[in-house]
């Protein structure tokens, strides 16, 4: 929603779309070491014994660490969009501001006579 939403700032919703594609990645990422730490843990009931860094506090660690990075980075995306969509109504306020006094203007304001 995030990288959908930048799309609406032009260039600058570039950087915010591209962390928020980064988190997604990241996310995925952590789901991949969740699916290989449970298939590691279950052929560890019949196997060898596993490699150290195979072990069930250093997956969780992993998955903790990777989860965390990831919440940080929508985090990132999600303020910078807020941002970006809080200068946009700004500017869009100001330009209509500027439209509605230059039509009062004009009507208010008689037409100039004719030099002679």
């Amino acid at each position: 929603m995030i990288a959908r939403r930048s799309r609406l700032y032009g260039g600058a919703g570039g950087a915010p779309r591209r962390i928020a594609w980064l988190a997604l990645t990241v996310f995925i990422i952590a789901g991949v070491a969740v699916l290989v730490s449970l298939v590691a843990e279950q052929r560890n009931q019949n196997s060898l014994q596993l490699p150290h860094y195979a072990t069930m506090p250093w997956r969780a660690k992993t998955v903790e660490i990777l989860s965390l990075v990831g919440w940080v980075l929508t985090v990132v995306a999600a303020l910078w969009n807020g941002v970006l969509g809080v200068a946009l109504r700004r500017r869009t306020a100001i330009q209509e501001l500027k439209r509605r006094t230059d039509r009062v203007r004009d009507y208010r304001t008689p037409p100039a006579s004719p030099r002679e």
